[in-house]
């Protein structure tokens, strides 16, 4: 291999590897966005009279737990769906995975 050829190889690799870890950062940069968004927005209401400071306070505790209970949601969902797929596959009968859904149910305080 000549040097162009190499090169031109590291120059690919770097590409694709850039574009991966860029793909995969975007969601989390703009979920963030969107929260520094809705905070900048809540800190102008604010500023300008409309919230009082322990009501600023009370609506931003609100969206942590709000977004903390989405989150408890999203991963609920995902143990739900990886046992209901081992019952489809034959590895839990159907009273064990009964079993292990009211485990889950009971973890995440669902009824």
């Amino acid at each position: 291999m000549d040097l162009n050829t190499l090169l031109l190889w590291a120059a690919m690799l770097f590409l694709i590897i850039f574009a991966a870890v860029r793909l995969a950062i975007s969601p989390l940069i703009e979920k963030k966005y969107i929260i520094d968004q809705e905070s900048r927005d809540l800190v102008k209401l604010r500023d300008i009279d409309v919230l009082s400071d322990s009501e600023l306070e009370e609506i931003i505790e609100f969206y942590q737990k709000k977004n903390l209970k989405n989150k408890d949601y999203e991963q609920y969902q995902k143990y739900s769906s990886a046992l209901k797929e081992l019952k489809e596959i034959g590895y839990f009968s159907e009273e064990k995975y009964s079993n292990k859904m009211d485990i889950l149910n009971d973890y995440f305080k669902i009824d």
